[in-house]
């Protein structure tokens, strides 16, 4: 497998493996009889990047994925987009990213200003911190982060999921050992 790799421009931090780099024609050279190609960033275009390690699989961080596959399954599909699924990752310091599937963006969840890169609201936001306490401290969910009701149920959730869809979700996710058990709470 090739190694994976993240954009050097700060803004971007595309994250993919060398593979998946843009191949575009180098326009100084167009009038020749031969096309020369560079390799850049299909996100910025940047020629330039850095090798990442892969990232550390524990059974806490496969929980909180697993969540996340959930969640893209059901009702609006967020953490879903075209198919990519966004994950989370955990590096060789103890560290939680969020690998964004829109911006393919690593994104780093210990920060406490805003996330470049993120493309979801602080509802969303505040569930991958979550999943981070998970990941670090073993700290379980409550199901009511999951498609969280308003006040009033009858307006619907938080989230713009219906009913059926919202009742759905909850249902999945309260079979997954990050979602802490209704003896347990």
């Amino acid at each position: 497998m090739k190694q994976r790799i993240e954009c050097s421009r700060r803004y971007c931090r595309w994250t993919g493996r060398e593979s998946e780099l843009s191949k575009v024609l180098d326009h100084k050279h167009a009038s020749r009889s031969f096309k020369v190609y560079n390799r850049v960033c299909p996100k910025c275009g940047c020629d330039s990047y850095y090798d990442l390690p892969e990232p550390i699989i524990t059974e806490r961080v496969e929980h909180a994925n697993a969540l996340i596959k959930v969640i893209s399954e059901h009702g609006r599909k967020f953490f879903d987009y075209k198919g990519t699924i966004a994950t989370l990752e955990l590096d060789k310091n103890g560290k939680v990213w969020v690998v964004d599937e829109y911006t393919k963006a690593r994104v780093y969840t210990h920060y406490q200003g805003s996330w470049r890169g993120f493309n979801h609201g602080g509802t969303l936001r505040e569930l991958v911190c979550a999943m981070r306490d998970y990941i670090v401290k073993g700290k379980q969910l409550s199901i009511e982060w999951i498609a969280p009701n308003r006040w009033n149920p009858e307006n619907g959730d938080i989230w713009g999921y219906g009913i059926e869809a919202a009742a759905a979700v909850s249902a999945a996710a309260a079979q997954l050992p990050i979602i802490k058990s209704k003896e347990a709470a």
